[in-house]
């Protein structure tokens, strides 16, 4: 008895203790979902994120439950009526011989053979199409939050180089007191350099500015209250076999396999499925009307059965057949609409991505494999009293300047590189 009772409190003050976990989670701002999430992460974490955590996708996957639920729907038989009425006759007898009159009749409508199987094929392209629909929208979010990652990681980036440019400006800021000291460098040396410094520190707070501000709007794009994720991927451009990506053959069936595409097709087999249901809908439905009455005093009965049907004269019903083979005929302009529109978008994005690897690549051959030089040969010359604290600031400024020109065409590049993918679905895909 006793052990039970101790098992008893324990399991109450577990649940006691993950309540106010869950409760302290909740008044800092955080849900428990966004508690467990990392805030270090890379592009292929990010994409499981946006999978399997973000509740942004969460109202397009109850439209797949929604047309399950139609599928129910479209699967039962209509109900039958059922009526039950009596009449009581006074006085002398005219319409019956009884005083009393009972009637009972059902009435069973008979669907015709293939009407619930063609509504349930449509509901059943339906929630193809719902699916589609979803894997459309998981693959634009995905590429929305993978271009705000790449915002994110190229913001870290600069304000790394500027945290190094002022570690920099430091070290020269000794150097030129140390020259002070000894009467080699002037004083407005000296506070030259110390206007440049406090330039840089402000530039190096924007940065970080940039920082939190596109790290919280990465949150916000995937609702994820009380996150604030920091991007841990190596600067640079992703792998991509620049040859093969303008190539027509593969532009076709990348384009075929695309999201966009894919959702096309569906909504056009829904539209062609519409067009059978309305065929099979034309044909009015039969009802046998099953039936008994009796009387009373005295007591007679009779029973009787029938068929009714509605006479196609005045409405035949073709009105809703050119309709869904409008809506088919329109559901193909589209899906040919789309297929085009994703292919045009990946062969500009193949002579984009190939245009802006180029110029990457010339500009780490022409400028970036000079800066090490450059900045050397500015400081000798200092040194030597050869150059000029203007010359020495223009040097460290310039690199400054090119290594963030660096940083923006990997941007460029990463860019192009993440809608191409998007747009091919190839983004939502990596594991």
């Amino acid at each position: 008895m006793q052990t039970n009772t101790i098992r008893l409190v324990l399991a109450l003050l577990l649940i006691t203790l993950g309540l106010c976990r869950q409760a302290s989670a909740q008044l800092a701002g955080e849900s428990p979902a966004t508690a467990e999430l990392p805030n270090a992460i890379d592009l292929p974490a990010l994409l499981r994120i946006v999978r399997e955590v973000s509740p942004r996708l969460a109202p397009e996957r109850q439209s797949i439950a929604s047309a399950q639920a139609d599928k129910i729907i479209a699967a039962a038989y209509p109900n039958p009526n059922i009526s039950v009425g009596t009449a009581h006759q006074g006085g002398r007898q005219t319409s019956f011989d009884g005083r009393r009159q009972n009637e009972f009749q059902i009435d069973q409508p008979i669907l015709l053979p293939g009407q619930r199987a063609a509504r349930v094929e449509k509901v059943e392209r339906e929630i193809q199409a719902a699916r589609a629909r979803v894997a459309s929208g998981t693959s634009s979010l995905a590429g929305e939050a993978s271009l705000g990652y790449i915002s994110l990681l190229s913001a870290q980036e600069k304000t790394i180089l500027q945290t190094s440019a002022l570690r920099e400006l430091s070290r020269l800021r000794d150097i030129v007191a140390g020259r002070a000291d000894v009467g080699m460098a002037s004083r407005y040396d000296l506070a030259r350099l110390d206007v440049e410094l406090a330039s840089a520190s402000t530039k190096l707070e924007e940065f970080k500015a940039e920082v939190a501000d596109r790290s919280g709007g990465l949150a916000s794009l995937l609702g994820l209250r009380g996150w604030q994720p920091r991007a841990t991927d190596v600067y640079g451009p992703l792998k991509m076999d620049v040859k093969a990506l303008a190539n027509s053959t593969t532009l076709i069936d990348r384009a075929n396999a695309s999201p966009t595409v894919q959702l096309a097709t569906e909504e056009e087999r829904v539209a062609q499925s519409g067009v059978a249901l309305a065929k099979r809908e034309r044909w009015p439905v039969p009802v046998l009307n099953l039936g008994r009455s009796w009387s009373t005093t005295p007591y007679g009965a009779a029973n009787a059965m029938g068929l009714s049907v509605e006479v196609p004269i005045l409405d035949d019903r073709r009105g809703p057949v050119v309709k869904a083979e409008v809506d088919a005929k329109r559901a193909a302009l589209q899906r040919e609409l789309a297929l085009s529109a994703v292919a045009a978008t990946l062969q500009r994005q193949a002579l984009v991505i190939a245009a802006r690897q180029s110029a990457l690549e010339r500009f780490e051959t022409d400028a970036a494999a000079r800066l090490a030089s450059l900045k050397e040969m500015a400081e000798h010359a200092y040194r030597l009293g050869k150059g000029t604290i203007f010359e020495l600031l223009d040097s460290t400024r310039s690199r400054g300047e090119l290594l963030e020109k660096r940083v923006d065409l990997v941007a460029a590049l990463l860019e192009a590189q993440i809608l191409y993918l998007t747009a091919s679905g190839e983004l939502t895909a990596t594991p």
